[in-house]
């Protein structure tokens, strides 16, 4: 089966969060099982200077919000992925790939209307054509309306990665994408009188998946539907929660090249080395006989780092220390920044993204501090436990699947869950620091969590069975 992937991130070179690095293994993982997969990509600012796309003489033409407006091709092969780039310089060649400062940039309709419709006009003339389009969040939401629209004989699978981030414009501006008028409606992009990209794919897509079970259930209840519980309820024999995988090659402690020492299950020695390292490049107060807790985030309430920030002192006056890496909302960066500056020795935090250092934090801290309060499915939970770093994490979507509540008796489990609020948080801390003092412990639930096969596996034949369900479609293929 061929299928084409068209999405707005890539790791390493255009990321912002787990959709790149989704994008950067899952389609591989395809290929190794006999599909014929490419990717279309907006050529970022990243992607161009990275070396892995070539320039080629190969244009074609998209009608968007300004006009016809010509899109140079640009080329690229990853572990047998065919790469597509859409060069167009005044959307894409940008420090940011959604906004920079903490907010959007302001033309997001024109950018990834252009960037949905190009991508199905290169779908027209991609050989194979493909036989299935995936979409990946609200950017590309408008492909299934163009797939539709233009008649091709092409089904598309919508995938929801966020549903907190829809991408909603004003139903003025409906007329500059080109679409039937038909097309605004409850049926498709019209909801309560605005544009909303993502509830048009949701609705228009020819199969709709997400990123973990739980959280397939969680989107249609009203709690956590962000408003599309209903629409997402009215699509349920077309909803699908599949558990995302990791890149288990490239996140692989014995070789990565990002740390001090490394180390397996069996050779844990250099865990060690990773730790003191860890202190030495965060500030941290050396050896002191107490845990550090890691977070690798985005700075936003729905990832709890608002209640992370409200269990410091608890965290620091019990001894504990805490290293984060991460960027977002400027009130709760600058939180951080106060802690940090209030317990130098205590508490490190760095703004912005940087992968090593990312690595460096899974490899070296004691525990993973996840206090999400919405999460579909998150990888970085599984980067830790990869490492070693026992995840101490919010009891929603993807973490309520892949995180398993230690259990003493039974010596089964990879760390700990708690409800996402401030008495919650100090639930799980109190928890995780109870065992610290119990090495044997500590090293069977670090054990249990390395050993744990966090790859593509069992997603691969999930998304198999989705795609044969829409063979089956009559004038399909």
């Amino acid at each position: 089966m061929n299928i084409l992937f068209v999405a707005t991130e890539l790791a390493p070179h255009a990321k912002v969060g787990g959709l790149a690095d989704v994008m950067a293994a899952f389609p591989q993982a395809l290929v190794e099982a006999g599909h014929g997969v490419s990717l279309v990509v907006p050529l970022h600012r990243g992607l161009r200077r990275s070396g892995e796309f070539r320039r080629t003489e190969r244009e074609i033409e998209v009608p968007g919000v300004e006009g016809v407006k010509s899109a140079r091709v640009w080329e690229g092969e990853r572990g047998g992925v065919a790469l597509f780039g859409l060069e167009r310089d005044e959307y894409f060649d940008r420090e940011g790939v959604y906004g920079e400062g903490g907010a959007d940039y302001p033309d997001s309709l024109v950018r990834f209307q252009f960037l949905a419709r190009g991508a199905v006009e290169l779908a027209r003339y991609v050989e194979p054509t493909p036989d299935v389009i995936q979409v990946n969040d609200w950017h590309v939401g408008l492909v299934p309306a163009y797939v539709k629209a233009l008649g091709l004989p092409i089904q598309t699978v919508c995938t929801v990665h966020n549903l907190g981030y829809q991408g909603e414009f004003s139903h003025t501006d409906f007329e500059k994408l080109g679409l039937p008028e038909g097309v605004f409606r409850p049926e498709g992009l019209e909801f309560y009188g605005k544009m909303n990209f993502l509830k048009g794919a949701i609705a228009m897509a020819d199969a709709v998946t997400t990123v973990s079970p739980s959280y397939a259930q969680e989107i249609q209840d009203k709690e956590r539907g962000h408003g599309l519980h209903e629409v997402l309820r009215a699509r349920g024999d077309r909803l699908t929660g599949i558990l995302n995988g990791i890149d288990r090659v490239g996140w692989n402690p014995w070789t990565d090249g990002a740390l001090k020492k490394n180390f397996k299950v069996g050779s844990m020695a250099g865990r060690v080395e990773c730790r003191a390292a860890l202190e030495k490049e965060m500030g941290l107060e050396p050896a002191n006989g107490k845990p550090i807790f890691g977070m690798v985030t985005r700075m936003t309430r729905d990832k709890g780092v608002d209640l992370a920030w409200g269990e410091v002192e608890r965290l620091v006056g019990r001894g504990g220390r805490l290293v984060v890496l991460g960027a977002g909302d400027p009130v709760l960066e600058e939180e951080g920044r106060r802690l940090a500056k209030l317990h130098p020795k205590q508490v490190a935090v760095r703004l912005g993204y940087d992968e090593g250092l990312a690595r460096r934090i899974f490899s070296g801290a004691d525990f993973f501090l996840m206090p999400s309060r919405s999460e579909p499915c998150g990888l970085t939970q599984m980067y830790a436990m990869r490492y070693g770093c026992i995840p101490v994490v919010g009891d929603v979507g993807g973490l309520r699947d892949t995180v398993q509540e230690w259990d003493k008796k039974t010596e089964k489990g990879t760390g700990f869950r708690f409800l996402p609020t401030a008495e919650g948080v100090a639930t799980g801390v109190d928890r995780a620091l109870a065992i610290w003092d119990e090495p044997a412990m500590m090293n069977e639930i670090r054990r249990n969590g390395m050993s744990k096969d966090w790859g593509w596996g069992s997603a691969v034949p999930a998304y198999e069975k989705v795609y044969q369900s829409l063979a089956s479609k009559p004038g399909r293929f």
